[in-house]
């Protein structure tokens, strides 16, 4: 099962990319994520690992999520499991005539995929209306 949420940004993509990759700020400013903590050391890349605590609904989830995909300023995919689901998640940031159009998404499979995949979109939404609102300053 797939979901995703895209929007357009009112900004270059390397902006856009210097708050995504600030990955253990994102608990103060996005209600859904409380805490990402970075557990390889050095700069993002295939292979970094994260554990990520995240509220979906009523439920607080941690994962454990390994980067699969990076390309700095245009992608992040990310893999983990929770609650028997397999997860993937994506980011991924496409200039548009002086903006970034950013999408943000994920797919799943598993016992509880439907739960996981409605949670995701919820999540994926969120994420998406946080960055544009941090990185436009309308705060």
């Amino acid at each position: 099962m797939r979901f995703e949420s895209s929007i357009d940004i009112n900004a270059p993509a390397k902006k856009v990319w210097a708050l995504i990759d600030k990955l253990e700020e994102w608990p103060q400013w996005m209600p859904s994520i409380k805490k990402i903590e970075r557990l390889s050391k050095g700069p993002l890349a295939v292979g970094s690992q994260l554990s990520v605590t995240a509220k979906v609904s009523r439920l607080t989830v941690k994962l454990l999520m390994t980067i699969t995909e990076f390309v700095p300023e245009r992608t992040v995919v990310l893999e983990g499991k929770a609650l028997g689901t397999k997860l993937t998640r994506f980011y991924t940031l496409e200039p548009v005539n002086g903006k970034t159009k950013v999408t943000i998404g994920g797919d799943v499979s598993g016992a509880l995929a439907w739960l996981a995949c409605r949670g995701g979109q919820a999540v994926s939404a969120e994420i998406a209306q946080a960055v544009k609102k941090k990185v436009e300053g309308l705060e």
